[in-house]
C-alpha cells in the first residue's frame, strides 16, 4: 500500500488544486486573504507568502486529522478489511463516474464553501480560512480526497494514514505556495490551464476508477510489491517510520 499510495497522494493533491473550481478561485482567494495584490515589483509579496503558508497549515491540519481518524477506525475494524476494500472500491468507482458526468453523486453536488468578501487579517484569520477551505470546498476536492482517505483507511495503520494525508496536503499546497511567491506570473499561467479543465476532470475520474478497481479486487498490494522491489525491498513508509 505505502509506496504507490504516497505517489498517488501527492498527485491527488495537485489534481485537487487544478480542479476547475479551485483553480478558478485560488487567485482571488489569496488576494482576499491579504486584502491587496502584490504589484509587479513584488510589493506586498512577503505578506501574501506569509498568509499562504498559514492558510496551507490550516487545511493541512484538517486533512491530516481526517487521515489519522480513518486509519484509526480501520485499525479497530481489522476484521472488516475485506468489506472496507469492497465498499471503498465501489465508492471510488462511482466518484470517478461522477467526474465523467455518467453518475451523479448528489451529496457532492452541494456546495458548502464560504464566500469570503472581507480580508482575513492576521495569522488566526488566515488559519481559519485554511480550515474553512478544507471543510467547505467539498464539490472541488471531495472525490479525490475520498480516494486518499480510502487508501488511508484500507492501510489499517495510523502512521500510514498520517503520512498519506500529509503528502496529499503537500501536493495541494505546492501550487498555492508558488502562486503566492509569483502571483502575477502564476495567475496568467492558471488562466491558460483553465482551458484544459475538462481534460483534468476526465483524468481525475480515470484515476479514481482505476484505484477503485484495484482496491475492490485487492490488487493494490501487487503494485506496492512491485514498487517496493524497486526501492530494494523497502517501502517509503518503512524508510520513514523505522530505524
Amino acid at each position: 500500500m505505502e509506496t504507490p499510495g504516497i505517489f498517488l497522494s501527492y498527485l491527488a493533491g495537485l489534481l485537487s488544486f487544478f480542479s476547475p473550481c479551485v483553480l478558478a478561485m485560488a487567485p482571488g482567494y489569496l488576494a482576499v486573504l491579504t486584502g491587496s495584490l502584490p504589484d509587479e515589483e513584488g510589493k506586498n509579496q512577503h505578506q501574501m507568502v506569509k498568509a499562504a503558508l498559514v492558510f496551507i497549515t490550516g487545511f493541512s491540519l484538517v486533512f491530516v486529522l481526517l487521515g489519522t481518524a480513518f486509519s484509526a477506525l480501520s485499525q479497530l475494524l481489522t476484521g472488516l478489511r475485506v468489506v472496507f476494500l469492497k465498499v471503498g472500491g465501489v465508492v471510488l468507482i462511482l466518484l470517478g463516474l461522477s467526474q465523467w458526468d455518467l453518475f451523479r453523486f448528489f451529496p457532492l453536488q452541494r456546495e458548502w464553501r464560504l464566500q469570503i468578501k472581507e480580508p482575513f487579517t492576521g495569522s488566526m484569520g488566515w488559519l481559519l480560512a485554511g480550515i474553512t477551505f478544507a471543510f467547505g470546498w467539498t464539490p472541488c476536492v471531495g472525490p479525490i480526497l475520498g480516494m486518499i482517505l480510502t487508501l488511508a483507511g484500507s492501510s489499517g495503520r495510523i502512521g500510514t494514514g498520517l503520512l498519506l494525508l500529509t503528502v496529499y496536503s503537500l501536493g495541494l499546497a505546492t501550487p498555492f505556495f508558488f502562486m503566492a511567491l509569483a502571483y502575477h506570473r502564476f495567475y496568467k499561467w492558471t488562466k491558460k490551464i483553465l482551458s484544459y479543465s475538462r481534460l483534468i476532470t476526465l483524468l481525475t475520474g480515470f484515476l479514481l476508477i482505476v484505484v477503485g478497481i484495484l482496491l475492490f479486487t485487492d490488487r493494490f498490494t501487487l503494485l506496492s510489491a512491485y514498487l517496493n522491489r524497486i526501492l530494494g525491498g523497502q517501502s517509503l513508509e518503512n524508510l520513514l517510520f523505522t530505524k
